[in-house]
């Protein structure tokens, strides 16, 4: 049995970063927001809109999923005149790490068949 020491001292680990992660794979459950994540990850200098046409969604739906993915700090949007440009977020190690993942997991669904 754990003493009330160990007790707080393991309640210490939980922190602000427990919060972040469970934002970011809250945000990746939905099918199309890791669809979306996912053609970022393979082809970065998409425009919104040319991810609404890669995954046959409609603008708005896509703009929508975009803003849920940019609150859960996954990506940020750059604009270039009228075009919008959503980039994944590779300054966080943690979304680095996510990326890494999602690759990593389409090439073995791949080489399975």
């Amino acid at each position: 049995m754990l003493s009330i020491k160990e007790i707080q001292k393991k309640r210490k680990l939980f922190s602000q970063t427990d919060k972040s992660v469970v934002i970011a794979f809250k945000a990746l459950s939905d099918v199309n927001r890791y669809r979306i994540f996912r053609v970022l990850a393979e082809q970065p200098n998409l425009s919104v809109s040319d991810v609404a046409k890669i995954l046959d969604l409609s603008l708005p739906l896509i703009s929508q999923h975009i803003k849920i993915l940019e609150q859960a700090n996954l990506l940020q949007k750059e604009r270039k005149g009228k075009m919008v440009f959503p980039k994944i977020e590779l300054t966080d190690p943690f979304v680095k790490v996510i990326v890494k993942t999602v690759r990593q997991a389409v090439k073995l669904k791949n080489k399975k068949g």
